[in-house]
């Protein structure tokens, strides 16, 4: 008896610890201040705003405008947004890729073992690379925007821009996104049975291309992922999940003004 007793001891102490630990992590993860800082669009900030939302990791939206952007640029880490500020710290973070792996460790949406993270990783970086060949569409330059004025780098001509539209929409992004549909295989996700942030990147990206967001600037439409149906199908499937509707729900009524920009005063 004293032994079934230790026993049972030892179980109610292992489960108040596991349940400490939890408690314990849910105030960390709500203890952050975080400030999310974009233009008011979806772009590079919407995979992050989607996974700090379903993880319930309170942050500020702040949306900007281009000329509110362009007003802030001297003051922005490497001239653009998205950026991010976390507690009372006069730090600002930038690059989206890097924001959005943060996002997804405190919102619980990044693996945690090791050989998952390098598939996560993996994948992400598998869908920036598709991304990258939109750039020379969206600026109508050979470079991005010029870092001191913003103004796009090395002008194409129109026809230029023609013969770049037709290889990315018939070559590059079918072929990128047939490689992309090999590497999730069977798997639910491209994680295994839990989504991260590797699927909503993706489903952002996705759900543009599918309404024929990028259609008018890129001539990038849905037929770039005709040969895909397991592709479509996690987008959709992301896009029926209860919390994706939830944001999605509450995005169609925000309020349209935008939050102003908040300055740091200067060291």
């Amino acid at each position: 008896m004293p032994g079934l007793l230790r026993r049972q001891s030892s179980l109610e102490c292992a489960a108040a610890g596991g349940a400490l630990a939890a408690l314990w992590l849910y105030f960390r993860r709500r203890r952050r201040d975080i400030t999310l800082t974009y233009l008011d669009a979806k772009g590079s900030a919407e995979a992050t705003r989607l996974a700090l939302t379903i993880g319930r990791v309170p942050f500020r939206d702040e949306r900007l405008s281009y000329a509110e952007v362009a007003l802030l640029r001297d003051e922005l880490p490497f001239g653009q947004v998205p950026t991010l500020r976390v507690g009372q710290s006069d730090e600002v973070y930038c690059q989206s890729a890097a924001i959005l792996r943060y996002a997804g460790r405190c919102a619980e949406l990044f693996p945690s073992d090791l050989e998952s993270q390098l598939r996560c990783e993996m994948v992400l970086e598998c869908i920036a690379e598709i991304g990258r060949d939109l750039l020379p569409l969206w600026y109508k330059s050979v470079l991005r925007r010029d870092p001191t004025t913003g103004a796009p780098g090395v002008p194409l001509t129109q026809a230029q821009v023609q013969k770049v539209r037709n290889s990315v929409s018939t070559s590059y992004m079918p072929v990128g996104f047939r490689r992309l549909e090999k590497i999730l295989g069977e798997r639910t996700y491209f994680c295994g049975e839990r989504m991260t942030i590797a699927d909503l990147a993706f489903f952002v990206d996705a759900t543009q291309i599918v309404e024929g967001t990028f259609l008018a600037d890129t001539g990038v439409g849905p037929a770039v992922l005709l040969d895909c149906p397991k592709l479509r199908a996690l987008r959709d499937r992301v896009a029926a999940r209860d919390d994706v509707a939830a944001y999605y729900r509450a995005e169609a009524t925000r309020p349209t003004q935008r939050a102003a920009p908040t300055r740091r005063a200067s060291a």
